[in-house]
């Protein structure tokens, strides 16, 4: 059974904290059966058994060790019960309220599969998750669900936030995903602006939302327990498809537009953005 409820949530609250502190960390919303099939689903995934009519859109790295974080995007294409979750109601409806609009959907999934290991390989640099998008879209309406499959804590990695750096605005060339001295690139932004870290320590089954300007990162998993995870990100159905120039464009763009898709309308197409919660 379902954990939490939509109508259990105090979306006014939730809205509040994530507004002034740019994330907020909701109750359990996954029970102990979900999470079980959401861990099965992503040992499938990272196994290359794929039962979705799709393989996802990116895996990396391409040829990974035992130790090495994976990052798999579009692990709903893959995999049914990953295509559940990535479509759920509850986190629609929550993307919904904290965007404050009246559609939201899915943008796509990142399967996060972060194995005990050293900073060279199980490390997420600081970055924020509007500098993958802002080439390809009309302004920055996106939301991230970050769903817990294990209790998380500093040991085994657990994702860090800098309240408050949501107001920041983009700041240029400072997001890597991929970088492993995270003290360095703290340093480079605390010549902007200060700012501390918090970790955002869950149980499974948690789900923590963050604006897409949030930084965030986290440290390596040095417990020997896994830290695996699925970011959902949804996007206001309002948001229209736009290309500019930049370091890369997100191949939604592309995707989009080999669909018929033309710049200036809305990101649409069930198959690439489905519709996962509308008002309407």
């Amino acid at each position: 059974m379902r954990e939490v409820r939509i109508s259990d949530i105090d979306l006014a609250g939730a809205r509040a904290a994530y507004q002034e502190c740019g994330y907020w960390l909701s109750p359990p919303l996954f029970d102990r059966d979900e999470v079980e099939r959401f861990r099965a689903a992503t040992a499938r995934v990272i196994d290359g058994d794929y039962r979705g009519d799709r393989q996802p859109t990116l895996c990396l790295p391409p040829n990974p060790g035992d130790h090495d974080l994976r990052k798999i995007d579009n692990a709903w294409w893959a995999d049914p019960d990953l295509a559940l979750l990535a479509t759920d109601a509850t986190l629609g409806a929550i993307a919904a309220a904290l965007l404050e609009a009246q559609s939201v959907r899915l943008w796509q999934d990142q399967l996060l599969y972060k194995p005990p290991g050293g900073p060279n390989e199980t490390t997420i640099g600081w970055h924020q998750d509007w500098a993958s998008w802002d080439t390809v879209a009309s302004h920055g309406a996106f939301v991230t669900a970050w769903v817990a499959f294990d209790d998380v804590d500093d040991e085994n990695g657990a994702m860090q936030m800098i309240p408050g750096s949501h107001q920041w605005g983009l700041i240029p060339n400072a997001s890597n995903f991929f970088a492993t001295d995270r003290d360095a690139q703290l340093d480079g932004l605390s010549d902007l602006h200060p700012g501390s870290p918090s970790s955002v320590v869950m149980g499974a089954g948690q789900v923590s939302f963050h604006h897409p300007l949030t930084f965030h990162g986290s440290g390596p998993n040095t417990s020997n327990r896994l830290r695996r995870s699925l970011a959902v990100h949804f996007v206001d159905g309002s948001v229209t498809a736009v290309s500019r120039e930049g370091f890369w464009q997100h191949y939604n763009l592309k995707l989009f537009q080999k669909r018929g898709g033309q710049l200036d309308e809305p990101y649409r197409f069930d198959d690439l953005c489905p519709l996962v919660h509308s008002t309407g």
